[in-house]
């Protein structure tokens, strides 16, 4: 039976910065309009699913809450970020929106966020350490609305038909990693291979640098060594050229691609580094269950495996709302009303309410409580989260991705890559 630990459990950057440097930011208490009425806007991104079982939850809300209403605007997630800085900047933000870890120092430190705190939000029934990708200088700008950890997903078929054992995620290196996913691609059909490639992964590139000590952002800054991000290109040049991962042009075939068209569904590939959450949106594609193994170390000690609670989306309020005090009380409903929980489930990450989690842990699919079996697994192992990046960090992501194609088809040096994708971070940082 699944088990709930209760131990500590876009825009550019310079666009982004010019957008919110127009607004000016004044903060609302209480309730706020005429005859005591709040009219919310609550913004996320998200698919129908996340539409009807949000919507289903702030409808129970405003049933709790006379005189409040909220209404839903729902998007997708490519031009979330570019809208919301512009609704920010033109004074017109939601009240409530959702936010990632890579853009709320942007927002907080232009004065665009309420101290969540101040207005009605608690995380006292949470595991230590799961909002720290929400808090910058002590003040709480977002709250987790899923805790989440990366994993690697293992089709045990690919495996079992390479007549090889499933290796033990407690003792594995990534010098491990590469070996066995090298034996898969050479023990299996033709064009079936060991390894998804992942050095386009944000989240797991970050986990790495953490392993070698030198963070990629720590303290809010921008590191100035280039070392980490240089041998995390090395390493996944190193899979693509000797054939552990897909070669350099079916990578980037790969990019974009609906989850049952990815060639780890069509069971082309044994083992992809993912956000756990993602594995039951692969299962239900591929009609089968797959494991869920912890992300390697530099030194195969599990004692070295350097991550920390992730943020699978936060919840902020706009400081420009009318009606902060209503914004942190939804906020509060969505995260630690047990009513709520049992209608948004883990469709956001897992629960980071422990109370709200074992209310509802008979209610989550088989795969949702492989997850929090996972994660509870890796739980004493884990670190504190460092602070949120620094202003400018949302281009992140989109910089890591050319910079990591750049080095997949040869046309830049892993260390040449790294530094200049250090320099053009530090440009947009600095704008």
């Amino acid at each position: 039976m699944t088990t709930i630990s209760r131990r500590s459990m876009l825009t550019g950057a310079s666009g982004l910065a010019g957008l919110l440097a127009l607004s000016a930011c004044g903060t609302g208490s209480g309730p706020g309009g005429a005859g005591g009425e709040a009219n919310l806007r609550f913004g996320w991104w998200g698919n129908d699913v996340r539409v009807k079982v949000t919507d289903e939850a702030l409808r129970l809300f405003e049933s709790r809450n006379e005189g409040i209403t909220v209404l839903g605007e729902s998007g997708n997630f490519d031009n979330y970020f570019d809208r919301l800085a512009t609704q920010v900047a033109g004074q017109d933000a939601p009240d409530v929106f959702q936010m990632n870890e890579w853009n709320l120092r942007e927002y907080a430190d232009r004065g665009a966020l309420l101290d969540l705190s101040e207005h009605g939000f608690t995380d006292a029934e949470w595991p230590e350490g799961s909002n720290g990708t929400g808090v910058v200088d002590g003040k709480v700008y977002g709250a987790t609305a899923g805790v989440g950890l990366q994993g690697v997903m293992v089709n045990p078929q690919v495996f079992e038909d390479a007549g090889i054992d499933l290796p033990d995620d407690t003792t594995w290196s990534w010098e491990d990693y590469h070996a066995i996913g090298q034996e898969l691609s050479g023990a299996t059909k033709d064009g079936v291979v060991g390894a998804a490639y992942g050095g386009s992964d944000q989240i797991t590139a970050a986990f790495w640098a953490g392993q070698q000590g030198n963070l990629v952002f720590d303290a809010g800054k921008l590191t100035e060594d280039p070392a980490a991000l240089a041998s995390w290109f090395s390493y996944w040049l190193g899979l693509v050229t000797d054939g552990t991962t897909l070669s350099a042009s079916a990578t980037a075939e790969q990019s974009g691609v609906p989850i049952e068209q990815q060639a780890f569904s069509l069971g082309s590939v044994a083992m992809q580094i993912i956000p756990v959450n993602v594995v039951i949106q692969y299962e239900s594609t591929m009609g089968q269950e797959l494991k869920l193994l912890r992300i390697p170390t530099q030194t195969g000690k599990k004692e070295d495996l350097g991550v920390w609670y992730r943020a699978s989306q936060l919840f902020c309020a706009s400081s420009a709302s009318d009606f902060a005090d209503e914004s942190g009380a939804l906020i509060n409903f969505l995260l630690n009303d047990v009513d709520a929980g049992k209608i948004l489930l883990a469709d956001r990450g897992t629960p980071p309410n422990t109370t709200v989690l074992e209310a509802i842990i008979d209610d989550l699919t088989p795969g949702d409580q492989r997850v929090i079996d996972y994660m509870n697994a890796c739980e004493p192992d884990l670190v504190p989260a460092p602070e949120p990046p620094p202003a400018g960090a949302g281009a992140w992501t989109a910089a890591l991705g050319r910079a990591s194609q750049d080095v997949m088809f040869e046309r830049a040096a892993p260390e040449a890559a790294a530094e200049a994708l250090l320099a053009e971070l530090r440009e947009g940082m600095q704008a």
